[in-house]
């Protein structure tokens, strides 16, 4: 227990740059748009009542902006759909 103790103090020791960080958020969010833009296509129905929504804040951009919300919301859409989509 104690040799895991001091290994997770070591890696928590490193210190990492913000620039570091952005970067890596960066290449995280390129895999999980990829898959929010997949699952949006495969879910036509979903991203239907988004735009339903989003027609009366945003009437010129409902269609992207549905489209926009899907990708990046597809886990939460994904795990609760009835209560993400009215």
């Amino acid at each position: 227990m104690d040799v895991l103790v001091t290994r997770l103090r070591r890696v928590l020791s490193y210190k990492v740059s913000i620039e570091t960080l952005i970067e890596i958020a960066m290449w995280l969010a390129i895999p999980h748009l990829i898959i929010g833009l997949t699952w949006a296509f495969f879910h036509v129905e979903a991203v239907q009542q988004l735009e339903v929504g989003l027609d009366r804040i945003l009437p010129a951009g409902a269609e992207v902006g549905s489209y926009v919300l899907a990708a990046l919301l597809w886990p939460v859409l994904l795990l609760l759909p009835p209560l993400c989509v009215a």
